[in-house]
């Protein structure tokens, strides 16, 4: 998993309203309507779990520690979508403790290896790599009206590349991915997903595109269909400042939200 910085989640808190505006103008849904589709539940049922639902984010020390804000952001996430949630005082097993005993029934945290929703009353586990990869796909399914019959590009076969991929072919769609690492491509379905081995070659076939990897500023410009509509969950940015600058009206790309979202709607799916 990616570890955030501070600089990442700087003033994140402050622009939902923005960041819906956005997802509405690019994808034609809100963050909310893109994580009810990762998880497959109606808007209608997301918004009773909201007034059901109590949540809680635990801050966690292990590892390197506590990213300054990162509870704050997810709580800031959380709220935006109609849930009651706080973040607790104290950390650990501790906050986990006071979680609990204030009545919460999902509680959100992170250590340096692995980000988790655990929905309490139904038992549910929602990982943000699954959560991730689903969320983004729903969002360039938003882009593309409609995925179902198209070939989309996944780089990076991790832990949101994968579950990437798996929604992809739920949804109709005919995948192809790349990783750096081709030790990861061995198990794959080679009848249901493509599989790329040039990178460069790969790129401009492409229409939709989905970078799932932890690589900064590897794909300029001129390696795209130029109709190119790009879903970039992997932290920092692949695209070059030039790509972006080009591309930036067909580009999702953010630090937290719609992983967050999904993994609130996959943490209450009924």
């Amino acid at each position: 998993m990616t570890r955030l910085t501070v600089k990442d989640i700087d003033g994140l808190d402050q622009g939902f309203s923005a960041y819906d505006r956005e997802l509405i103008e690019k994808t034609g849904m809100t963050l909310g309507e893109i994580a009810c589709f990762s998880a497959g539940i109606s808007p209608q049922e997301f918004q009773e779990a909201g007034e059901d639902y109590r949540v809680a984010v635990v801050p966690i020390t292990a590892g390197e520690g506590i990213i300054g804000g990162f509870a704050q952001s997810v709580q800031g996430i959380v709220a935006s979508l109609g849930f009651q949630v706080s973040v607790t005082r104290e950390t650990d097993v501790d906050g986990i403790f006071e979680a609990v005993s204030s009545g919460s029934e999902i509680i959100f945290m992170a250590d340096d290896v692995r980000f988790i929703a655990i929905n309490l009353h139904n038992k549910r586990i929602a990982d943000n790599g699954e959560a991730t990869g689903r969320g983004y796909v729903a969002a360039l399914n938003g882009m593309a009206k409609d995925l179902n019959g198209c070939e989309v590009l996944v780089l990076g076969f991790g832990q949101v590349g994968s579950p990437a991929v798996e929604f992809l072919l739920e949804l109709g769609a005919k995948p192809a991915v790349y990783d750096i690492d081709e030790e990861k491509l061995h198990h794959i379905d080679k009848n249901k997903v493509q599989v790329e081995k040039d990178l460069r070659a790969a790129l401009p076939k492409y229409h939709y595109l989905i970078d799932a990897t932890p690589e900064n500023s590897f794909i300029a410009p001129e390696l795209l269909d130029g109709k190119a509509k790009i879903a970039a969950p992997g932290i920092p940015l692949g695209l070059t400042p030039e790509a972006y600058g080009k591309f930036k009206g067909a580009t999702i790309h953010d630090p937290l939200q719609i992983g967050v979202a999904a993994m609130l709607a996959l943490a209450v799916k009924p």
